[in-house]
């Protein structure tokens, strides 16, 4: 029988009766460029090798979850750094630079492509109205996009579960991860629904850092935008 992308009990063979979402196995896809009509295609990125004395698999420490990534998919934890989901800002960050932060929104363009696309039913999984865009200032070392954890009290810097959250979400859907030069990445740690920017088709390469710029669009889930502006 075919499964819910969110792990619900579906007793519906085509989309998930609890959520919505499709039931079979698509490759996950983003809005399109609203300046082009028509979404650009990106070559895939190779996963680089992990460094020397890393290891490759085994348990997460805070959590137990086995591992897939450089961060844990259920409570954030890096193994790269070996510490926990929250963090400082990174030391290398002037705290006179600019300020950065994340304007989410519900993005109804975003919605429609997927409903376009055959990715979730529109019957049973509506665009949620009278959604408000949020700001998120980013003034920690790794800033975590996902859905609270009430078994593991992991709770996301952007979390977009909750009443009326987004259905489409992992509990660590992505990182936003601070580099040198007050300058901020993207990385996913392998999301069952993956994760676009800036309206491409390809979902970006699990467990690779994306460098990110002003007013670049992180696209997740069913319906949401995450725009990140600097200043």
């Amino acid at each position: 029988m075919p499964s819910c992308p969110s792990g619900h009990d579906s007793t519906s063979d085509d989309f998930c009766d609890v959520c919505g979402l499709r039931l079979q196995t698509l490759a996950p896809l983003a809005a399109p460029d609203p300046r082009t009509h028509a979404p650009p295609t990106t070559p895939p990125v190779p996963a680089p090798r992990p460094p020397a004395g890393e290891p490759r698999g085994g348990p997460c420490p805070e959590c137990g979850t086995s591992r897939a990534g450089r961060f844990c998919e259920e409570c954030g934890y890096d193994f790269a750094s070996r510490s926990g989901a929250h963090q400082r800002r990174h030391p290398g960050a002037s705290p006179l630079g600019a300020i950065w932060r994340a304007v989410v929104a519900a993005d109804p363009a975003y919605y429609q492509y997927m409903v376009d696309q055959g990715m979730l039913d529109p019957a049973r999984i509506a665009f949620p109205t009278g959604h408000r865009p949020r700001r998120v200032t980013l003034d920690s070392d790794r800033v975590h996009i996902g859905r609270r954890s009430a078994s593991r009290g992991f709770t996301p810097e952007i979390d977009l579960g909750g009443p009326g959250g987004d259905p489409a979400i992992s509990h660590v859907h992505a990182v936003l991860v601070a580099r040198e030069g007050d300058t901020w990445a993207l990385l996913d740690p392998g999301s069952t629904n993956g994760t676009t920017v800036n309206g491409t088709a390809n979902p970006i390469t699990p467990n690779v850092e994306v460098p990110l710029n002003d007013n670049d669009r992180i696209y997740v889930g069913a319906w949401t935008v995450i725009v990140l502006q600097r200043g």
